[in-house]
Protein backbone atom coordinates (compact mmCIF):
# COMPACT_ATOMS: atom_id res chain seq x y z
CA UNK A 1 0.00 0.00 0.00
CA UNK A 2 1.44 3.54 -0.96
CA UNK A 3 0.88 5.80 1.35
CA UNK A 4 0.37 9.47 0.86
CA UNK A 5 0.30 12.79 2.77
CA UNK A 6 -1.63 14.99 0.91
CA UNK A 7 -1.30 18.96 1.35
CA UNK A 8 -4.66 21.28 1.21
CA UNK A 9 -3.54 22.87 -2.03
CA UNK A 10 -4.25 19.69 -3.87
CA UNK A 11 -7.74 19.37 -2.61
CA UNK A 12 -8.21 23.23 -3.31
CA UNK A 13 -6.90 22.35 -6.92
CA UNK A 14 -8.98 19.14 -7.46
CA UNK A 15 -12.35 21.35 -6.31
CA UNK A 16 -11.56 24.00 -8.24
CA UNK A 17 -10.94 22.52 -11.26
CA UNK A 18 -12.69 19.04 -12.15
CA UNK A 19 -10.86 17.60 -15.01
CA UNK A 20 -7.47 18.70 -13.62
CA UNK A 21 -4.45 16.54 -12.72
CA UNK A 22 -4.63 16.79 -9.35
CA UNK A 23 -8.55 15.33 -9.47
CA UNK A 24 -7.40 12.93 -11.99
CA UNK A 25 -5.11 11.30 -9.58
CA UNK A 26 -7.51 11.25 -6.79
CA UNK A 27 -9.77 9.61 -8.64
CA UNK A 28 -7.50 7.09 -9.34
CA UNK A 29 -6.48 6.70 -5.96
CA UNK A 30 -10.20 6.28 -4.83
CA UNK A 31 -10.45 3.41 -7.87
CA UNK A 32 -7.14 1.12 -6.90
CA UNK A 33 -6.98 -0.35 -3.33
CA UNK A 34 -2.88 0.19 -3.88
CA UNK A 35 -3.35 3.56 -2.09
CA UNK A 36 -4.24 5.88 0.80
CA UNK A 37 -4.32 9.20 1.57
CA UNK A 38 -3.58 10.95 4.89
CA UNK A 39 -3.63 14.18 6.31
CA UNK A 40 -2.91 15.67 9.89
CA UNK A 41 -6.11 16.59 11.26
CA UNK A 42 -5.92 20.47 11.09
CA UNK A 43 -5.69 20.44 7.63
CA UNK A 44 -9.57 20.11 7.32
CA UNK A 45 -9.22 23.42 9.27
CA UNK A 46 -7.61 24.55 6.44
CA UNK A 47 -9.01 23.61 3.18
CA UNK A 48 -12.37 24.39 5.06
CA UNK A 49 -10.99 28.33 5.40
CA UNK A 50 -10.08 28.29 2.04
CA UNK A 51 -12.86 26.99 0.35
CA UNK A 52 -15.36 28.97 2.13
CA UNK A 53 -13.16 32.09 1.52
CA UNK A 54 -11.78 31.70 -1.90
CA UNK A 55 -15.23 29.43 -3.60
CA UNK A 56 -17.33 30.51 -1.46
CA UNK A 57 -18.53 26.52 -0.83
CA UNK A 58 -20.76 25.84 2.15
CA UNK A 59 -19.70 23.64 4.89
CA UNK A 60 -22.02 20.80 3.50
CA UNK A 61 -20.86 20.81 0.17
CA UNK A 62 -17.25 20.71 1.90
CA UNK A 63 -17.73 17.71 4.12
CA UNK A 64 -19.85 15.80 1.08
CA UNK A 65 -16.20 16.74 -0.69
CA UNK A 66 -14.00 15.71 1.87
CA UNK A 67 -15.79 12.56 2.90
CA UNK A 68 -15.89 11.17 -0.84
CA UNK A 69 -12.41 11.54 -0.76
CA UNK A 70 -11.63 9.15 1.91
CA UNK A 71 -8.70 11.09 3.48
CA UNK A 72 -7.76 9.11 6.66
CA UNK A 73 -6.64 12.27 9.19
CA UNK A 74 -3.89 11.53 11.84
CA UNK A 75 -4.84 13.33 15.23
CA UNK A 76 -2.61 16.00 16.95
CA UNK A 77 -1.31 13.37 19.54
CA UNK A 78 -0.58 10.74 16.89
CA UNK A 79 2.38 12.55 14.74
CA UNK A 80 3.30 14.92 17.43
CA UNK A 81 6.29 12.74 18.18
CA UNK A 82 7.84 13.86 14.78
CA UNK A 83 7.07 17.40 15.07
CA UNK A 84 10.68 18.01 16.25
CA UNK A 85 12.32 16.20 13.31
CA UNK A 86 9.90 17.68 10.67
CA UNK A 87 10.16 21.33 12.24
CA UNK A 88 14.20 20.62 10.77
CA UNK A 89 13.16 19.56 7.37
CA UNK A 90 10.94 22.63 6.59
CA UNK A 91 11.20 26.09 6.88
CA UNK A 92 6.96 27.15 6.83
CA UNK A 93 5.71 26.54 10.34
CA UNK A 94 1.91 25.54 8.06
CA UNK A 95 3.74 22.51 6.41
CA UNK A 96 5.36 21.17 9.70
CA UNK A 97 2.31 18.63 10.58
CA UNK A 98 2.40 17.16 7.08
CA UNK A 99 6.07 16.42 6.88
CA UNK A 100 5.38 14.92 10.59
CA UNK A 101 2.58 12.54 9.57
CA UNK A 102 4.66 11.71 6.40
CA UNK A 103 7.50 10.79 8.70
CA UNK A 104 4.85 8.71 11.14
CA UNK A 105 3.42 6.89 8.78
CA UNK A 106 6.90 6.51 6.17
CA UNK A 107 4.39 7.84 3.38
CA UNK A 108 5.10 10.21 0.40
CA UNK A 109 4.14 14.19 0.61
CA UNK A 110 2.13 15.52 -2.18
CA UNK A 111 2.44 19.17 -2.33
CA UNK A 112 1.57 21.15 -5.69
CA UNK A 113 3.95 24.19 -2.92
CA UNK A 114 7.17 23.84 -5.03
CA UNK A 115 8.85 26.59 -3.18
CA UNK A 116 8.13 25.35 0.45
CA UNK A 117 8.73 21.38 -0.61
CA UNK A 118 11.43 22.08 -3.40
CA UNK A 119 14.26 21.58 -1.10
CA UNK A 120 13.06 18.21 -0.08
CA UNK A 121 14.22 16.44 -3.39
CA UNK A 122 17.34 15.79 -1.84
CA UNK A 123 16.09 14.37 1.49
CA UNK A 124 16.92 11.09 2.79
CA UNK A 125 13.93 11.16 5.76
CA UNK A 126 10.72 12.08 3.35
CA UNK A 127 9.81 11.70 -0.04
CA UNK A 128 8.57 14.77 -1.59
CA UNK A 129 6.20 15.04 -5.02
CA UNK A 130 4.54 17.79 -7.11
CA UNK A 131 1.36 16.50 -9.09
CA UNK A 132 3.53 15.72 -12.08
CA UNK A 133 6.03 14.22 -10.11
CA UNK A 134 3.09 11.60 -8.76
CA UNK A 135 1.52 10.87 -11.80
CA UNK A 136 5.07 9.95 -13.35
CA UNK A 137 5.44 7.95 -10.33
CA UNK A 138 2.50 6.24 -10.56
CA UNK A 139 2.66 5.26 -14.18
CA UNK A 140 6.09 3.57 -13.68
CA UNK A 141 4.52 1.75 -10.84
CA UNK A 142 1.88 0.81 -13.49
CA UNK A 143 -1.03 2.34 -11.53
CA UNK A 144 -3.37 4.06 -14.04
Amino acid sequence: MISIVIDANIIFSALYNKKGLERTIINLILEKNEMQLFAPVIFREEITRNLENKLGFNRKTIETNLNYFDIIEIPYQNYNVKLSQAGKLVAHQNDIPYIAVALLINGIIWSGNIKHFRHLKSSKEVIWFNTRNLFNYLKRKNIK
